[in-house]
């Protein structure tokens, strides 16, 4: 079936669901077990936390669960980010607006044993206004952007959450950066102990090839096994490229032989070199934008060293990765090697893919890039 979209189904950079979501089976799985608890009105046993550097699809995962969990009719679904609740205050609005609690609780609220008599525009507590909220219907709680969330507005909703779900139709997702970890931890919540914390990184050599051939099929185009091949080592599976990549290849296959008329529409090897161009513009200015996060950030010579050690290996161990930032410190005695840790890990430079403490490349591209242009360290 075509794409009536004259931009092909690839969507990079949108933010929303990609035509063909791959490499997420496993959490695709948890989450409709989750979401068969809420539909049964039960409180799942755990909720999930989904982390990984930017671009690799955290946000296109909550969509797809926003979008799985519209099929329950009976499922409450919200979705916020930080911005949106700044404090405690905000955050009840967002829950329970007034013409919510007003209606639901026009004397008085009594939930677990603490009883709250509202006032004329008084807003309930926040544990009181998610059990009313989720008195009404099972409640799915969609948090973008965590790593980012007021620590004290994250502690407040984190126990909350915890005191409600223990009883109640109740399911917490939330999504960030590598940071999210500890974030969260800084909240020092008891909900992070039973949390499912799922790392949401670049996609295996099958996964990207399907995430490009299945939505070019779909659109009757084919691809070339050669062709496939280049567009998976070149991507290195990071889910942003892929889908420039994607989009790309459809354009150049919709120039030849544009939908309804008569043409082989098919991507060849030249093809796909021929595409190279204008995929390597996009990625270099994506590039550039990274490259001045960490310009700002005072870490180019630090980031230049790092990515001189992942140039021979594919992972660092904790002592690889802080000689290589001491390196890029020149060993300066007002330097903070965890502090500059910490950063490359907040940005996605690097990050722990699993609960290990060994460390990976967030982008490797990025590091070539990085590698061409950051200026040398004077210890090297």
């Amino acid at each position: 079936m075509t794409t009536r979209s004259r931009q092909g189904p690839f969507r990079p950079g949108a933010g929303g669901l990609p035509p063909y979501l791959a490499g997420r089976a496993s959490e695709q799985a948890l989450c409709r077990a989750l979401l068969g608890d809420l539909r049964d009105g039960l409180a799942p046993s755990r909720d999930l936390v989904l982390h990984g550097p930017r671009g690799n699809g955290k946000t296109a995962l909550l969509v797809w669960l926003q979008q799985e969990a519209a099929a329950y009719a009976r499922v409450d679904v919200l979705s916020l980010t930080p911005a949106g609740m700044p404090d405690e205050t905000k955050l009840v609005e967002r829950l329970l607006p007034a013409s919510w609690w007003r209606r639901f609780a026009p004397g008085q609220v009594s939930v677990q044993g603490i009883t709250w008599r509202p006032g004329r525009h008084d807003p309930p507590p926040l544990d009181e206004a998610l059990a009313v909220r989720v008195r009404k219907a099972p409640l799915l709680l969609l948090i973008d952007e965590a790593h980012t969330l007021d620590v004290a507005v994250g502690r407040a909703l984190l126990n909350a959450g915890q005191q409600v779900g223990r009883r109640s139709p109740f399911l917490l997702v939330l999504a960030g950066t590598p940071s999210l970890r500890a974030h969260l931890n800084a909240m020092d919540a008891t909900f992070w102990n039973r949390a499912d914390r799922r790392p949401i990184g670049r996609l295996d050599e099958p996964a990207t090839a399907a995430a490009v051939r299945n939505p070019l099929r779909g659109d009757d185009i084919d691809i070339d096994d050669d062709a496939l091949a280049h567009i998976v080592r070149d991507s290195h599976g990071y889910p942003y490229f892929v889908q420039l990549w994607g989009q790309a290849v459809w354009r150049r296959a919709a120039d030849a032989a544009p939908p309804g008329t008569a043409g082989e529409r098919r991507i060849t090897l030249a093809a796909a070199t021929a595409a190279q161009a204008a995929v390597d513009r996009e990625k270099d200015d994506y590039y550039l934008d990274r490259y001045e996060e960490l310009e700002t950030l005072h870490l180019l010579p630090v980031a230049r060293a790092v990515a001189e050690a992942f140039d021979s290996r594919p992972l660092l161990d904790d002592a690889q990765l802080e000689t290589a930032i001491r390196r890029g410190l020149d060993a300066a005695p007002e330097s903070d090697p965890t502090r500059a840790k910490d950063l490359l890990r907040n940005v996605g430079y690097v990050w722990r893919p699993e609960a290990k403490p060994v460390w990976e490349s967030g982008i490797p591209s990025l590091m070539d890039y990085v590698r061409e242009y950051a200026p040398v360290t004077r210890s090297a």
